[in-house]
Formats: structure tokens, C-alpha cells, sequence
């Protein structure tokens, strides 16, 4: 069994939705303090999201994490917390946002893409305003297809995720078809049962972990990531410790090195009080 150190890890990464960002929907107090301390101490800290930079960023500090970085659309972009700065992007290019637009017209299956960092959309409904106000932004709804938008537009998307309603034969007809329908362009996970983010080839957590660890110079031996989702498979195996929350996703839980608390009992809060500086 590996050691994990106490006091000792000086480079904390998390996941946000059910790993700190709890089922009353806050990040409580006191895990904000612990948050503000570590990085007052030298610790360098991140969250790392599916969500959106422009949702993810204000609500962090709405809780009052102010300090610390953001890995937003599953590792496509890292940020700045205090000033919203980008200092990395890597996004689904023009083409292969518009084939996936084309697939999801032509099934009729709800698809988000974020072209210049909002939610665009035909047109809302129940199931796409509900992510919207989840992720607390408000989306663009065009009237008209939005794979003619990025085309005449020239956009790109820092992820794409196709919402399924909860049917999970339209989410196993997804994972079928998106291989031979973009090759090997694209990566795509299933951030849960229902949800499928595609991102750039090569672009996960995990990757862009790696890529973090260099900008900031911060050793994986000092890192500790907490996840609770299969999407955050990627960052669970390259830190140095990778942390689960008993509320977890089984499979993530078998590879993980230690299971902690849940999000509702501060799990990440104790475990940080515990190994980090």
C-alpha cells in the first residue's frame, strides 16, 4: 500500500459538482477557508471542470475562493480565478464542431457547444434551460440551426455535451456513433450516465493536469486531486494521490488511492487539513 504523507502535498487539484460542490449546492465555509489557507501558505490550487469558464469562475468566488486557477471544459481551457486571464486554450476546431451540430440536428438530441464562452442553442427547452440555470448563465438562442452559426462564423467550442434526457439508449447510440463520425479528432467521456462531453483530441483532466503542473512548477509528486466522476479518471491516476469521495462513481473509487468523506461531510476539507501543507 502506498504512503500517503501528512502535511506534505503542496499542490491540490479538485473536481467541483459533487466533490466540493455539495447536494444543498454551496461549497461550504469552512472548505473555503481551508481552500484560502493553502494557498496563503504557497499551496497552489485548482479546480478542475466540466463547467464552463464563464460560470465556473464567478461562482467560485461567490463562494469566496478568490485565489487559485481554473481548468474549465474538461481540461480545454486553464484560468485565472482573480482575473478570469486564460493562459491555455485547446478547442474542438470549426469542422468537427459543425459534424457534431449536423448529428445532433439531424437525431434531434440536445447538444451544448459554448462558442466564445456561451451556451448557444435553436432553440431552449426544458432540459437545455435547466443546465443553463444549473451552471448559472444564461445561453443564446438562435432561431435557426447552430451548426450554419459556427459555420458562417468561423467558431469553435472548448467542449461539446450532448445531454440525453435521461434515455440512456440515445447515450449508448452517442458513444457508437461519434467514432465514425469524427475518427480520432476528438475525444469524448461520459461525465455520468446521461452526459457525454467531447473534447479535442487528447484533451482530458489528466492531460491537461500534466500541462498545469509544468506552468505553475509544481512536482506530481506534491500533487493530490479529489474527483468523484469517471471524467475525472484521468487526474485520479496522474497525482501522486488521487482522492474519492464516498459518494463517488464505483469504478472511480477502485483505482483511487484513498475513498474520503463525501462532498455533504467535507471530505475534501479533512483530507487537505490532513496531507497538505
Amino acid at each position: 500500500m502506498m504512503e500517503i504523507k501528512r502535511k506534505y502535498y503542496d499542490f491540490a487539484i479538485s473536481d467541483f459538482d459533487g466533490t466540493i460542490f455539495n447536494s444543498n449546492q454551496e461549497v461550504s465555509k469552512k472548505t473555503v477557508e481551508t481552500i484560502n489557507n493553502f494557498t496563503n501558505n504557497g499551496g497552489v490550487f485548482a479546480v478542475c471542470t466540466g463547467r464552463m469558464t464563464g460560470s465556473i469562475v464567478p461562482m467560485l468566488k461567490k463562494f469566496g475562493i478568490t485565489k487559485g486557477f481554473v481548468i474549465s471544459y474538461n481540461g480545454a481551457e486553464i484560468s485565472k480565478i482573480e482575473t478570469g486571464e486564460k493562459i491555455y486554450k485547446q478547442h474542438i476546431d470549426t469542422n468537427s464542431s459543425v459534424k457534431l451540430l449536423k448529428f445532433a440536428e439531424k437525431n434531434s438530441i440536445d447538444l451544448l457547444v459554448y462558442p466564445n464562452d456561451v451556451i448557444t442553442v435553436n432553440k431552449g427547452n426544458e432540459y437545455t434551460l435547466g443546465y443553463m440555470k444549473l451552471n448559472g448563465t444564461e445561453g443564446k438562442e438562435l432561431g435557426y440551426n447552430v451548426s450554419d452559426y459556427f459555420k458562417m462564423n468561423d467558431l469553435t467550442t472548448g467542449k461539446a455535451l450532448f445531454l440525453t434526457r435521461g434515455d440512456e439508449d440515445i447515450a449508448n447510440k452517442i458513444m457508437r456513433e461519434l467514432p465514425l463520425l469524427v475518427g480520432d479528432k476528438l475525444s469524448f467521456v461520459r461525465s455520468n450516465k446521461y452526459h457525454i462531453d467531447v473534447m479535442k483530441r487528447d484533451i482530458s483532466k489528466g492531460e491537461t493536469v500534466k500541462v498545469f503542473s509544468k506552468i505553475v512548477g509544481k512536482s506530481i509528486d506534491r500533487l493530490i486531486c479529489f474527483g468523484d466522476e469517471m471524467n475525472d479518471e484521468s487526474m485520479i491516476k496522474v497525482a501522486s494521490v488521487g482522492a474519492v469521495p464516498s459518494n463517488g462513481a464505483q469504478a472511480l473509487k477502485k483505482i483511487a488511492d484513498i475513498i474520503i468523506d463525501s462532498c455533504d461531510n467535507d471530505g475534501v476539507r479533512k483530507a487537505m487539513e490532513e496531507f497538505c501543507i
